[in-house]
């Protein structure tokens, strides 16, 4: 989509041109596309960079990460369909102020329609049909957020030298929950509440079998080297998939399923 389409930009400009948050120093608009499209008409805090070919999520937040005020303290990464309230972004810049330095990141919950999707407990490979953590609390473990709406201290991706490239989109966010842990320090879930769609919710409407293969190799990767301990039961979930997409005529992702759990991806197919 072009920038005046984004859910997340437009809201985002109602609430700073009214020169609101000053704390708020810049805002980055990392272009993906294969068009460039120069916006017009948005605050002034606004910036814009277009990449020639589509570097997904870990390079554009390290783009960011470098092109950093010195004083700047936070960095909150964000989607293009996030809707931003003024809430929100009181209490992230208030509690942003007030929190232990031990907390590194802050995330609202986020919810897709009905669904919470963002905290999810990631000590399970089925979250959604746990117990979803509440907001207004600090948690130590066993934690996912998801990138959108999401703040992280600047000290804190520059000691752990920014974002893992090796998860360009899918994945990238499980990684750095699990970062934030390994590292001992936490994570504050906000009050707050935001609107966000997930497109992997219905991936076998939504997605082609090309972008369900990044996928397979994102979250394959993650269990094999990180969440190694959910790496058992994550190849049974690969099986049992597979099973599924055969029996519900779904050939094409069911064959990809199957190849992952058998060669790890790397059939080259």
């Amino acid at each position: 989509m072009t920038y005046s389409e984004s859910p997340t930009i437009n809201s985002l400009n109602t609430l700073l041109t009214s020169d609101c948050f000053p704390e708020i120093q810049q805002v980055l608009i990392f272009d993906n596309s294969n068009q460039a499209t120069q916006p017009r008409d948005l605050a002034t805090r606004f910036v814009y960079q277009h990449s020639e070919e589509n570097v997904g999520l870990a390079k554009a937040y390290n783009y960011a990460i470098k092109q950093r005020n010195p004083k700047t303290e936070w960095l909150v990464t964000l989607d293009q369909d996030t809707q931003l309230t003024n809430a929100y972004l009181k209490e992230l810049l208030s509690k942003a102020k007030t929190l232990p330095e031990t907390v590194v990141a802050l995330a609202p919950v986020v919810m897709d329609q009905q669904q919470q999707i963002s905290p999810v407990r990631s000590d399970t490979l089925r979250p959604l049909h746990k117990e979803l953590p509440k907001g207004d609390q600090i948690f130590s473990k066993n934690i996912m957020v998801i990138n959108s709406g999401t703040a992280i201290r600047m000290a804190f991706l520059l000691q752990i030298a920014g974002y893992n490239e090796e998860f360009p989109l899918d994945y990238l966010d499980h990684w750095l929950s699990w970062k934030i842990f390994s590292e001992q320090k936490q994570l504050y879930s906000l009050k707050s509440v935001l609107q966000h769609e997930l497109s992997v919710l219905n991936y076998a409407e939504q997605m082609t079998v090309s972008r369900y293969q990044a996928i397979l190799r994102a979250e394959y990767s993650y269990y094999l080297k990180y969440a190694s301990n959910l790496l058992p039961a994550y190849r049974k979930q690969l099986f049992l998939r597979s099973c599924k997409q055969f029996l519900t005529g779904k050939i094409n992702y069911g064959r990809l399923t199957f190849n992952f759990l058998i060669t790890g991806g790397n059939n080259g197919n």
